[in-house]
């Protein structure tokens, strides 16, 4: 009975095995309860509102609910870790679907066609700003207005190690995040209107880059979206720094913000780097978030970044 039920997890349970499954965990004998806790932890992520269902109701004791609550955990990370690998050895093209895919883990009914909707508004504003003899210091000033006067996001110097400025939703509906939160939605509007704003992965605090090269000749399609590359290819204008408004500032500025910083020069301090890169960026600072308000989460986190670099379960 129970490999019977073990063979079924790699399909899809059914709510009565899945609640035998929970029973089991009950049992003394290790063996048992361990073969029920090491299926359920490879149950599907759909499962995991009926599974809290019966932490509440069908939990009988101390010991059952902790395995329980463990083998929740684990479906979170295996969900997260492998849906993030098969992104990540897909070439990690789309930002936004692994940005959606790290807000499922507090997030779970956030979906992405919600998050579209979000963006495309912003980018019906700045659409309306643009026409098509626009400078590329033009169109980053009306990217900054609409963003941060119009639509007020900012950065969240008062909470700034929470959770939440990891969380796309979150940074959309509050209006405030990080800088690399920050510069996410920044560029996935920028790249709407077929603007070349890229991230760079600058210690201690993400910036942008304006690359020339890869600009459109016209404006013509600006209401499409780019198909761009991972990383720019193309010369650098300006960077930009969306944590502060979108200030614009040069090589030589940067170079000096990297003396001041006491960091030597890298060659990727100065350049695009890519959505992988992003999104690694992404999970440490939610790591750094959680481990600093010790929330059991941060383990969690910690086994999904293992198997997002090493590219295993």
């Amino acid at each position: 009975m129970l490999l019977i039920l073990y063979k079924s997890t790699l399909e899809m349970l059914e709510e009565k095995e899945l609640k035998a499954l929970v029973t089991l965990l009950e049992d003394n004998d290790e063996t048992i309860w361990q073969i029920a806790f090491d299926a359920l932890s490879e149950a599907d992520i759909a499962h995991l509102e009926l599974l809290n269902d019966y932490l509440f109701e069908d939990v009988n004791t101390a010991e059952q609910r902790e395995r329980l609550e463990e083998a929740m955990s684990n479906i979170k990370i295996n969900h997260l870790s492998r849906k993030l690998i098969d992104w990540k050895k897909d070439g990690g093209k789309n930002l936004l679907s692994a940005m959606v895919l790290i807000n499922q883990f507090k997030y779970p009914d956030v979906t992405e066609a919600y998050i579209i909707e979000k963006l495309e508004g912003l980018r019906l504003d700045a659409w309306l700003e643009f026409h098509y003899d626009l400078t590329s210091f033009e169109k980053v000033k009306i990217l900054n207005y609409i963003l941060f006067q119009l639509h007020g996001f900012k950065g969240n110097e008062a909470n700034f190690l929470h959770p939440d400025n990891s969380f796309i939703n979150r940074v959309i509906d509050t209006k405030a995040g990080n800088p690399i939160s920050i510069s996410i939605i920044y560029m996935l509007l920028a790249q709407r209107l077929n603007v070349p704003v890229y991230g760079v992965n600058l210690p201690k605090h993400f910036i942008m880059a304006y690359v020339e090269n890869e600009e459109t000749e016209t404006l013509q399609n600006f209401g499409e979206k780019q198909a761009i590359s991972e990383n720019a290819n193309g010369d650098i204008k300006f960077y930009i720094n969306a944590y502060n408004g979108g200030g614009v500032f040069n090589f030589d500025q940067l170079r000096n913000i990297l003396k001041e910083m006491d960091l030597e020069e890298k060659r990727e301090y100065y350049e695009p780097c890519t959505n992988i890169d992003i999104i690694r960026r992404v999970l440490m600072n939610l790591f750094n978030s959680y481990a600093h308000m010790n929330m059991k989460e941060a383990k969690m986190i910690d086994k999904v970044i293992a198997a997002y670099n090493g590219e295993s379960l």
